[in-house]
């Protein structure tokens, strides 16, 4: 990579990361989708401060139709270049004209895909609970579905991060942004004892560390870790829906609502920042407002009695 290039994007990242405070995770995507972009500038000769507007565009197009992206993939990494030009043209690195024909792209707010209350019963039945890894991964997927944690989140659970009697943990989210998030009685016959009884037969004589999930080795879980553990899981449950962790927080996210859950509540038990990224369950939220007038307007009720 060209070295002035190379000490921009040093400069924004640090920016991202200490002023922005956004999660290790975004950190990393925005380094990713920007070293790309960068690489496919200097590979035509081209720089940061040299490209113009139809090099930029080149690369969209390249994106979409060699390698084909799909639209959500182009529009992180459109966003991803948006906010580190924004950042070049405040000190007069680039003109305004870049960021001009970075459209942002414009996402269908289709339903994502969860499980049903069946499928959820079929996932959790597999899980043998007579051996104490077996206990804890079942206690995993009960915290999944009672809270919609990310799977970051909830690989970084602290000992101290949960509040038994209150029955809810302490989230460190994306951006460093904190939120209590409860879980449910089912959810606490688990956790509770795995806590109490199991937790500690996972971890080899003389370490310690104080993640509450760990795996086999006695180490933290890692996020691709419970990925394995979930496919593994739908494998043997005969699910054959593309399941990941984020599927689970999708899961909890569309049950509640289908339970009578309002919009708002959703958005701040998931962590959103904005209730434009929760509007994807809008239709949800619409379907079980339809059923609970159903179920209570007094003509219908009357109409019934008669």
């Amino acid at each position: 990579m060209n070295g002035s290039d190379t000490r921009l994007l040093k400069k924004y990242m640090n920016f991202v990361k200490l002023e922005k405070r956004l999660a290790l995770n975004s950190v990393e995507a925005y380094g990713r989708d920007l070293t790309e972009f960068i690489l496919f500038l200097n590979a035509k000769g081209l720089t940061l401060t040299s490209t113009d507007a139809v090099n930029v565009t080149e690369y969209i197009v390249h994106l979409s139709k060699i390698k084909g992206f799909t639209d959500r993939s182009l529009a992180r990494v459109i966003s991803s270049i948006r906010g580190f030009l924004k950042f070049l043209l405040e000190d007069d690195y680039i003109s305004p004209e870049l960021l001009q024909v970075l459209e942002p792209v414009k996402l269908s707010k289709s339903l994502p895909i969860f499980l049903s209350f069946e499928e959820l019963e079929k996932l959790f039945s597999v899980i043998a609970t007579s051996t104490p890894a077996g206990f804890r991964d079942r206690t995993i997927l009960e915290i999944f579905y009672s809270s919609g944690l990310r799977v970051s989140e909830l690989v970084n659970m602290q000992l101290g991060d949960v509040m038994r009697k209150e029955m809810v943990i302490l989230v460190s989210g994306k951006g460093s942004k904190q939120r209590m998030v409860p879980y449910s009685y089912d959810a606490a016959e688990f956790f509770h004892h795995y806590l109490d009884s199991v937790r500690h037969k996972l971890i080899k004589q003389g370490d310690w560390n104080d993640r509450v999930f760990i795996n086999n080795r006695g180490e933290p879980f890692t996020r691709q870790g419970i990925w394995k553990k979930l496919k593994q899981f739908a494998r043997l449950a005969g699910i054959n829906k593309d399941i990941s962790p984020h599927k689970l927080r999708h899961t909890f996210a569309t049950h509640l609502l289908e339970g009578g859950a309002d919009l708002r509540s959703v958005q701040m038990l998931l962590g959103h920042t904005s209730i434009n990224t929760t509007e994807i369950y809008t239709h949800v939220e619409q379907q079980a407002i339809k059923k609970e007038f159903d179920r209570k307007h007094p003509r219908d009720n009357l109409d019934k009695k008669e």
